[in-house]
This record gives structure tokens, C-alpha cells and sequence, in this order.
């Protein structure tokens, strides 16, 4: 991931570029069991993806005797290569069938927002929401998490 952070006092707005590769590779496999074994194709799938976008941090006073960090993220991510997983099976000495999953989106927006609060020197509560949305899958999560460093 590459970026350039520009402080604002305790803010920052940061845009970045980004790449990532997964390569799924999967042996041929046959079930025992007669009539009823799945066997399936050996498969090997590349999907790369590319990010770019920006994202924020500042902190403010609520009143709530420590500062809020407050921090969000919005982007673009355009993934290539088999975004459609397939599997080659076949049941026994049965013809062959292909099955499809569910398409990765090509194009998607991405975002994220969040909130952290120190409620002592080493501990942190926060709460975030991450999302993607495409023309294919919509992903969506809220997280909580508690930090302690020592």
C-alpha cells in the first residue's frame, strides 16, 4: 500500500494506491463410496485487485474527559482475472458438471468509518463499520473491539 499522510494539526488526510494478489490453487480430489464418490478437477484461480482511494483521522473533545478519535476510509477496488470460482465434479463414473460460486465484483466502492475512545492511558473502545458494494455482492460489518497495550 502506498501513501502520503498530510497532518492537519492532529488530523490526517491520506490518499493511497494498493495491490493484492490471492492465488487459489486445488488439488484433484476423489471421495470413496461407490456410485455416490464426488471427484473433482485440479483448479488454479488468480484474482489480483487494485485499491485506490483516501482516508481520515482526527480527533475531537465530546466532554467525554478523553478525545474521540474519529477515522474513515473511502475507496475504489477493480479486481481482474477468474472473479467467477468454478469447480469441474462428478459423481462416480457419472458425466462431468461444472459448479459455479458466487461472482466476485469487478468494481466496487469500499468505505469504512469509526470511532475509538482511550477510556485510560492503556485502554481503547471503539466501534467501526466496514463495507464494499458492487454490481454484483453488497458486504457489510460493524465491529467492536477493546484494546489494552502493556
Amino acid at each position: 500500500m502506498l501513501g502520503k499522510a498530510s497532518p492537519v494539526t492532529a488530523s490526517y488526510i491520506e490518499p493511497f494506491v494498493g495491490g493484492a494478489y490471492v492465488g487459489i490453487d486445488r488439488n484433484r480430489f476423489t471421495e470413496t463410496g461407490g456410485v455416490a464418490g464426488l471427484s473433482g478437477a485440479s483448479r488454479f484461480a488468480e484474482i489480483p485487485t487494485l485499491t485506490a482511494g483516501v482516508r481520515a483521522q482526527t480527533e475531537v473533545d465530546l466532554g467525554l474527559g478523553a478525545p474521540v478519535s474519529l477515522h474513515g476510509l473511502v475507496g475504489y477496488r477493480r479486481a481482474f482475472g477468474d472473479v467467477v470460482p468454478t469447480a469441474l465434479l462428478a459423481f462416480g463414473t457419472g458425466p462431468s458438471f461444472v459448479t459455479a460460486g458466487i461472482p466476485i465484483t469487478r468494481d466496487a466502492l469500499i468505505a469504512s468509518a469509526g470511532l475509538d475512545l482511550r477510556v485510560s492511558k492503556a485502554a481503547t473502545i471503539g466501534v467501526s463499520y466496514t463495507g464494499q458494494v458492487g454490481s454484483r455482492a453488497e458486504d457489510h460489518a460493524v465491529k467492536g473491539t477493546f484494546t489494552y497495550r502493556f
